[in-house]
């Protein structure tokens, strides 16, 4: 995260499994399936929906690559400018 800054921990998928927080975290849904699919996330303070088109819809073409390149600047940019704002 930058110096002088404690370590963080990410984590992706099964929000119920260590070393996820039980209580008092913030969930993030970034697919549509995931939102569809935890309407409540037991132990969230708060849970916001950012929605991304899924890039494995490139996967095996020569786009694959800039395709994923392209999300994760777009998913890190909202990220931030979210963060900013909590």
């Amino acid at each position: 995260m930058g110096e002088g800054l404690g370590e963080m921990v990410c984590f992706s998928k099964v929000y119920d499994e260590a070393p996820n927080p039980a209580s008092e975290f913030v969930a993030v849904m970034v697919c549509t399936e995931a939102d569809g699919a935890c309407p409540d996330v037991a132990g969230a303070t708060g849970r916001f929906a950012l929605p991304y088109v899924d890039p494995k819809a490139s996967d095996g073409t020569g786009l694959e690559s800039a395709t994923y390149d392209d999300r994760c600047a777009q998913i890190a940019r909202e990220m931030l400018y979210m963060m900013s704002r909590v």
